[in-house]
């Protein structure tokens, strides 16, 4: 709880304290419909909805304060005008969560591909290592051992604050995404640490171009501490750019790559059940076996190892502990099906991402490669084509299916399917937009060594339901593996 005064303090116009009222504030709220009792209600200029439409109602369930961007009077509550709303949420929840950063060690890790598989990574190693770790992203989110999901990559500023002011974890590892930087949902946040995997084409449904989406990314750079340290593929071109732009603004930065000028080396690369690299840093070297199927994971690695290498007392022991990594659920999910074929199910939704799973698969197999190739509607038409280019260069046979509908029309959808089939013209190129059906299909009629490849969905949950009443890729493909092998044993 805390006092009116004592939060807006920071918004520094004192004249505003001096001519309101005084309520004790018992919680931050941005939405009106989770207004209780005592809370301080913030209308934000959302993106689908004007937060200053619902201050009555936000009264109404119990606000005893409003702070708006908006000329507005009348409310039986002080109303607070500030320049923007959204920018303030981070200062004022930094006040009333009595700034919970500060005694955390905190990392920040953003780019197109990589941001889940590299916090993961970095997480498993600082606990393996006895650290005690938060993790917050796309996949999952873990907060004093306890492990929870949430429908945004980064979540909002508010639920943010509250994560961390619960957590008595000594470092927290936060996946960030451009959408959560450009939003200001990392408003008052510094970071320690702050790591770039590499920048492709995505997000242009929101991004206005690459150099837009590029800066949004440049953000989390910004809100380094004075010491921080950023880590930069620089074998990436965006990551080339970003550090150039860093070592003139007098930024600490670690080059991560294979040249010879690289501060963290990678080196001997290559995919045989798992893959290997040598990994030199600062005079040390470090022959790393990893679980993970991909050359990029090995990237994804050594950004992680990295930061771990500063971390730990005996940077040695790290080796051991990548290979009893897991890895991520719909990054790279490789099941043997019983009639011999596999199945891989992966989130890549992006052109590069396509491109390096499909290259990857042709390191397990020499039979057909079939992919299941996902889009969601309404999303970002313009990588479809892209996309569709690199599975024709990587795999045998395409199916061109949907995701989530997102509310859009599916016969629309299904026609902008054959629209793409056409342009395409190819007899290796089919359209079926019953994605379960998909899955059935191309793993009953494939043959012992093939490989079906799935992707676009990857961990997230269905929106819609479906006849076998399956939840995830993952699911509907155990699924096919049961009737097939009921199948099987009619024969």
């Amino acid at each position: 709880m805390r006092q009116l005064h004592d939060l807006i303090k920071e918004i520094k116009q004192p004249e505003l304290i001096e001519a309101m009222d005084n309520p004790i504030i018992e919680g931050l709220v941005d939405h009106s419909r989770k207004v209780k009792k005592g809370d301080l209600f913030i209308a934000v200029q959302g993106y689908e909805a004007d937060g200053h439409q619902f201050i009555q109602d936000a009264i109404d369930r119990g606000a005893v304060a409003v702070i708006g961007e908006k000329n507005l009077t009348g409310f039986d509550v002080p109303y607070i005008k500030v320049d923007n709303s959204r920018h303030i949420l981070g200062e004022l929840a930094k006040v009333f969560y009595d700034y919970p950063f500060e005694d955390k060690l905190v990392i920040g890790v953003t780019g197109t591909n990589g941001k889940t598989t590299t916090s993961h990574m970095l997480h498993h190693l600082l606990v393996e290592s006895s650290f005690q770790v938060g993790l917050i992203g796309t996949v999952k989110c873990v907060i004093n051992g306890q492990t929870f999901t949430q429908k945004q990559t980064t979540p909002s500023v508010l639920d943010l604050y509250q994560h961390v002011y619960d957590s008595q974890d000594d470092i927290m590892v936060i996946e960030v995404s451009s959408h959560a930087l450009d939003q200001n949902r990392l408003a008052g946040v510094t970071f320690d640490y702050a790591i770039f995997t590499n920048l492709s084409y995505e997000h242009l449904d929101y991004h206005s171009d690459m150099w837009a989406y590029f800066e949004a990314k440049r953000q989390l750079f910004l809100q380094l501490k004075p010491y921080g340290q950023a880590l930069i593929n620089i074998d990436d071109d965006w990551g080339k750019q970003l550090y150039e732009w860093l070592e003139s603004h007098q930024y600490h930065v670690k080059r991560i790559g294979q040249t010879s000028d690289a501060d963290v080396r990678l080196m001997d690369m290559g995919c045989n059940e798992g893959c290997n690299m040598t990994l030199k840093i600062q005079g040390d070297s470090f022959s790393i076996h990893s679980p993970q199927l991909g050359l990029y994971n090995l990237y994804n690695l050594a950004l992680a190892f990295s930061v771990a290498y500063d971390l730990v007392e005996h940077p040695q022991l790290l080796v051991k502990k990548v290979k009893t990594f897991s890895g991520v659920p719909g990054r790279f999910d490789l099941l043997e099906m019983n009639n011999g074929v596999q199945v891989v199910v992966d989130y890549a939704h992006t052109p590069d991402a396509i491109k390096e799973v499909l290259k990857t698969v042709d390191i397990i197999t020499s039979e057909k490669i079939t992919h299941i190739l996902s889009f969601k509607a309404n999303r970002d038409e313009g990588k479809r084509d892209a996309m569709v280019k690199h599975s024709s260069e990587h795999s045998d046979h395409i199916i061109l299916t949907q995701g989530d509908l997102d509310g859009f029309d599916s016969l629309e959808m299904e026609k902008e399917l054959k629209d793409l089939r056409q342009q395409w013209y190819s007899n290796d190129i089919d359209v079926n937009v019953d994605r379960i059906n998909a899955i059935y299909e191309c793993i009953e009629q494939a043959k012992a060594g093939d490989c079906v490849v799935i992707t676009g969905q990857g961990h997230k949950v269905y929106e819609d339901d479906n006849k076998w009443g399956t939840t995830t890729d993952r699911e509907t493909v155990q699924y096919v593996n049961q009737l097939l092998a009921t199948e099987l044993s009619k024969e």
